[in-house]
Order: C-alpha cells, then structure tokens, then sequence
C-alpha cells in the first residue's frame, strides 16, 4: 500500500511539472497586441520596507508601455516603503505616480483597504494590482494586457518564483513557491481547467470589479485574489494566466517564518475547498514514504523512502529549472527532505484549527475564507459590557 500511494504521489508531481513546461512554452509567445494600448493604473499596496523594494519599484518604472500610472499606498505617514516610494519616483518624473496615506477600511483584510482607497485615486479603467515585493520585466505590461484584450477575459494573473532569497526559511520558501506553488497553479488551469488566481500580480478593469460588488465586497475575505477569479468566472469571463512570470523577491527569512507563512495559506486553501486540500498530501511523496516507513521500520520501507527522497529530488530540480531557477543538485536532497515533511506536518494544523495570526491580528477563517477577528478575552470583556450599557 505504501508503495502504490509513493507511486501515485510521483506521479502526480510528474504531471505538475508537465503543466509547469507547459506554461513555460506560452511565456515564449505573446497574444497579438491590440492596436490601441489601453491605459493602466499600477495599484501598489505597501507595508513597510520589502526586501530590495527600491529596485522592485523600479521595474515598474522601466515599462515598455505608452500609457500608466503609479500608485503607492500606505496607511502609516511614517511607513519606511513612503520614503523609498518617493525616492524611486522622483527619478522618474516621466511616469505619473502619486502616493496615497489614507486609513479608511471597507473591510478586515488589510491589502484590500489599502487597494480600496487606491482606487478613488486611479484615472484608467484597467488596473494592474501588484505587490510591493514583487520585481518585473519591461514587457510584463504589454503581454498581461495582450491576454486581457483577447474576446471574453476578464482578469489575468502572473505566475511567480521565488528568488533572492536568504537563510534556511528562504530556501525553503523559494523551493516551495517554485514548485508547490508553481506546479498547482499552472495544473489547476493547464490541465484541469480550474480557477486559480494567486494576487500577486493581477490584471483587470474595474468595471468587471464593480460588477463583483468592489473592494468593499472582496475585503471580506482573506483569499480575495482566489474569491476575485472565481467571481469573474461566475460572470462568464475567462480568467487566465500569462505564460511570463514575475519574481517575488524573499530576502532572509527564517524557518519560523516559512512556517507561519505557510500555514496560513494552507487554511486558505483548507477553506476555500477542503475537498482539494484533503487530497494535497498525495503531491508530498516524501512525507507519504517517510511516515509508512516509520510505521513499518522495516529495511524494505527505508529503502522505500530513500528512493522516493532521490526522485522526488530531481524533479524539484527540474521544476525549478523550468521556473527559471537553478542551484546545486546536492542542496535537493536536504532542501525536499526538510520542507516536505514540515509542509507535512503543517498540512494537519488547518483541519484542527481555521484561525490564523496575520500583520499582528488574530483571525478566525471561516466558509470561503470569510475573515471575522478573534477579539482577546479583555477586548471581548469591554465590547460585551460596551453593548449591555449602550442597551
């Protein structure tokens, strides 16, 4: 039995990684332009200072595009990303650029307050939502609003890498998001044909975004990337992925923090299909073997999970190669052993808790990823004895 599951978790990955040179194939080849480029509003929600944001910032001043702006927004007039923001923008006075300090919220989701009050501010109607993190090429612009000009598409996202990362969590994230991450993303759209939409790049008008009900209606939930496609989806607009990535710049992390990072998009995904996210252990083959073995311990079972390590190795190594990324074969064997059985371990935690800690607040996932907070005991205190005298 261990053996076939081993063989069934492999083979799922394989077909991950096939979708992945897919998608790598389409980022050779742009959708035929329109003939008239139209202008575009660059959203950029900003909290503190991202690992190399000056030269993430950057890139988007380097567009090869006829016709954008740049929005920057903070809610802290002291936040260090404003002085870095302003810096970058002063260099280029040609692009447009504006920096909004506004702290009124449609809702609990921190992002999509900041996107929210960048909105009033925006002049074009289509608008590219991007985070702060990430760092782009000069033709990322023009091949995003080649797939959404195609008839009947609604919103296009970017596939993403990790890169420049440092310390024994961003080796580990970076693995993960280029492979994991990427693999999922282009299998749900490549070869099952789901709706997969992950916000860190995502292109659209805001006339299809008023049809969902806005910002307003999106900062309800924590996944409002993945609740934004399949809304779109639901209108009868295709919501598709563009072949080129972008990179998400890691900096140093630790693997304390790879953990909390991951364990809050695992309730995510938890939420958003629980059905899908049961059956996320078949794609880690490692931790498939490595438990069966533990529970044999038998000589069979350890060689077993040695030769699952080794295969799944190589293709993580391919799978980043085809990202784009390379480094040493020797690190995979360590790097795939250690991140699959943590990503294991974590992939327990959501069905037994849906509440998670994020940018300083206590939250409680519900259906879908709807956000409620998770007040302390002395908040909960005051707020009931705040309601028994206003009664």
């Amino acid at each position: 039995m261990a053996i076939l599951l081993a063989i069934l978790a492999l083979g799922l990955c394989v077909l991950t990684l096939m979708a992945m040179a897919q998608r790598r194939q389409l980022a050779t080849t742009m959708p035929p332009p329109p003939q008239v480029l139209p202008g575009v509003s660059i959203l950029k929600p900003m909290r503190g200072a991202d690992p190399g944001l000056a030269g993430n910032l950057e890139s988007f001043f380097r567009l090869d595009y006829p016709e954008y702006e740049v929005l920057f927004g903070v809610d802290d007039p002291t936040d260090p990303a404003s002085e870095v923001a302003l810096r970058v923008a002063g260099a280029h006075p040609e692009v447009p650029s504006y920096l909004v300090v506004d702290t009124r919220q449609v809702g609990f989701n921190p992002k999509v307050n900041n996107l929210a009050r960048l909105l009033r501010h925006a002049r074009h109607e289509v608008i590219w939502i991007s985070d702060s993190n990430t760092r782009v090429a000069p033709d990322t612009l023009r091949d995003l609003v080649a797939h959404l000009e195609k008839a009947g598409t609604g919103l296009v996202s970017s596939p993403f890498r990790g890169v420049a990362a440092g310390g024994a969590g961003g080796a580990l994230e970076s693995l993960q998001l280029n492979t994991f991450v990427m693999g999922s993303v282009s299998a749900a759209h490549r070869l099952l044909r789901k709706v997969c939409v992950v916000g860190k790049s995502m292109l659209l008008r805001r006339s299809t975004l008023a049809r969902l009900g806005g910002f307003a209606f999106l900062g309800r939930f924590l996944a409002e990337d993945q609740v934004c496609g399949e809304e779109i989806a639901r209108l009868g607009l295709g919501v598709t992925v563009s072949g080129r990535p972008i990179d998400n710049m890691l900096g140093n992390l630790s693997v304390r923090s790879f953990l909390a990072r991951h364990l809050r998009w695992a309730t995510i995904r938890r939420c958003m299909n629980p059905a899908a996210y049961a059956g996320e252990v078949l794609l880690n083959p490692v931790f498939v073997a490595v438990c069966s073995a533990l529970a044999a311990r038998t000589p069979d079972s350890l060689v077993l999970a040695f030769a699952v390590l080794l295969l799944k190795s190589v293709l993580d190594a391919a799978g980043e190669r085809s990202a784009g990324v390379r480094r040493s074969f020797l690190v995979y064997p360590f790097l795939t052993l250690m991140k699959d059985l943590l990503v294991g371990c974590v992939w327990v935690v959501p069905f037994l808790s849906t509440s998670v800690t994020w940018r300083g607040n206590r939250f409680h996932i519900g259906s879908r990823t709807v956000l409620s907070p998770v007040l302390s005991p002395t908040a909960a205190i005051l707020g009931r004895a705040s309601a028994e005298a206003g009664g």
